[in-house]
């Protein structure tokens, strides 16, 4: 994000709050769904992640330790973990 322009960084803050509610598709989605939160998030924060995962047919939550809202630039180790582990369950 910091390489970024300040406006790209702007539409991409506009995207992400202006995209539509996705409850009904996790509701529908008929595979795995993966919610990763950092513990000291806040938006949007434990219990809307939880509700999230929740929500999702097979859904599993993340709660990742001593981290905020930006889990791939704060604890990316963390992240990379649960994405492989994730597509090794692929195959």
């Amino acid at each position: 994000m910091l390489r970024q322009s300040p406006l790209d960084v702007a539409r991409g803050v506009t995207a992400f709050h202006s995209r539509p509610n996705r409850d009904q598709f996790l509701s529908a989605f008929p595979r795995n769904v993966i919610v990763v939160t950092g513990e000291d998030d806040s938006a949007p924060g434990l219990k809307i992640s939880t509700a999230q995962a929740t929500s999702a047919r097979h859904g599993r939550l993340h709660v990742i330790p001593e981290c905020g809202h930006y889990v791939p630039l704060e604890r990316p180790e963390y992240l990379n973990s649960l994405l492989r582990e994730a597509i090794a369950s692929l195959q």
